[in-house]
């Protein structure tokens, strides 16, 4: 499963999609991806909602936020807990030349310890070892220029399934801002922080997509 987006200037807060698997790439924000073709709703680790890549208010740093196991047929909405799968693989892919090629590939995978507690491990932050551990639901840093979290969250997108269908019908828009069909339902989610120059390789423009795997 892969999302992906472009930004002109690496900061724009945006929420990005796929339709039924398949992408594409732009210098603007358009949708996001809520629902999905049949064989990705039976893996809601697979299935990623959004990517969020914006200015984390102080010019220095850019966020990305990738999420996955929102709404979805096989996993009942709301859940109580995070989706945590130590099979699965999630790499946020960062362009910062203009070729279409990514070059930053940062990713992080889920263990569980002894004590049966799930832990993240990162690998491939630009500055940091090529490996850095921590535990989930908390924030830590990753080497000297970027801090991570990952853990359960409400879904941070917003739509009005309503209004969307009433404009279909009518050809008007019809959204509502107080008609949110994803209130209260949760996400799965993971958050970098990081120095902007160090991920943009000074001042370029960068292009963001990410990408979930499976290993069985």
């Amino acid at each position: 499963m892969r999302k992906n987006t472009g930004s002109k200037t690496g900061l724009a807060a945006i929420a990005v999609a796929a339709v039924c698997g398949g992408g594409w790439w732009a210098s603007t924000v358009l949708a996001s991806d809520h629902d999905e073709a049949p064989l990705v709703k039976m893996d809601a680790a697979q299935d990623i909602t959004d990517l969020y890549v914006f200015d984390s208010g102080d010019g220095k740093t850019t966020t990305i936020i990738v999420c996955w196991a929102g709404f979805n047929d096989s996993r009942p909405q709301p859940d109580d807990a995070p989706l945590f799968d130590s099979k699965a693989l999630y790499t946020i892919w960062v362009d910062n030349d203009g070729d279409n090629e990514a070059d930053h590939a940062i990713r992080w995978r889920y263990g569980v310890n002894a004590q049966d507690q799930f832990g993240v491990r990162w690998e491939g932050v630009p500055g940091a070892d090529p490996q850095v551990a921590g535990p989930v639901e908390t924030v830590f840093d990753v080497g000297r220029f970027a801090r991570v979290w990952t853990g359960h969250a409400d879904d941070p997108f917003f739509f009005d399934a309503q209004g969307y269908l009433e404009m279909l019908d009518s050809g008007m828009v019809m959204f509502d801002s107080t008609r949110d069909f994803l209130a209260g339902l949760n996400v799965t989610a993971a958050a970098i922080q990081i120095d902007t120059d160090i991920l943009a390789a000074g001042t370029n423009p960068i292009q963001v997509w990410a990408t979930a795997a499976r290993k069985e």
